[in-house]
């Protein structure tokens, strides 16, 4: 990682709460696409730090199901990758139980404060021998 990037993660890496070795190196990855939800300050700075990056980015929205099913999961059929986010736990929960169900990712996870609308920044990738 160069020392731009890594500056520039570590702003919103603060942003999150926190400089986890897993963030830092998932978002310098070039594989690694960016789900977030820009209602938290948190995730409006990953959005802001993806777009600076070239790095695709999606919304969470208003359904993490169709999210899943017509974007993410596609996508990582044809070039298998990062997901790294940041979202509120109720969300991270249906995406996490929709990429884990089929055996292929492995998630890492920090959650950020307390209460159901806290943000939560999480990391899923491919399993080991995937």
């Amino acid at each position: 990682m160069d020392r731009r990037t890594f500056v520039m993660t570590g702003a919103w890496l603060s942003a999150a709460g926190g400089a986890l070795p897993w963030i830092a190196h998932a978002a310098g990855a070039s594989n690694t696409i960016a789900v977030v939800d820009t209602s938290l300050a948190p995730g409006r700075a990953l959005a802001d730090y993806a777009a600076r990056r070239g790095m695709p980015a999606f919304e969470v929205g208003d359904d993490m199901g169709t999210l899943w099913y017509v974007t993410l999961a596609p996508r990582l059929a044809t070039a298998p990758g990062l997901l790294l986010g940041i979202a509120r736990a109720s969300d991270y929960f249906v995406l996490g139980q929709l990429a884990l169900r089929a055996g292929r990712m492995t998630e890492h996870r920090c959650k950020q404060g307390t209460g159901l609308g806290a943000p939560l920044a999480f990391l899923l990738g491919p399993a080991a021998g995937h």
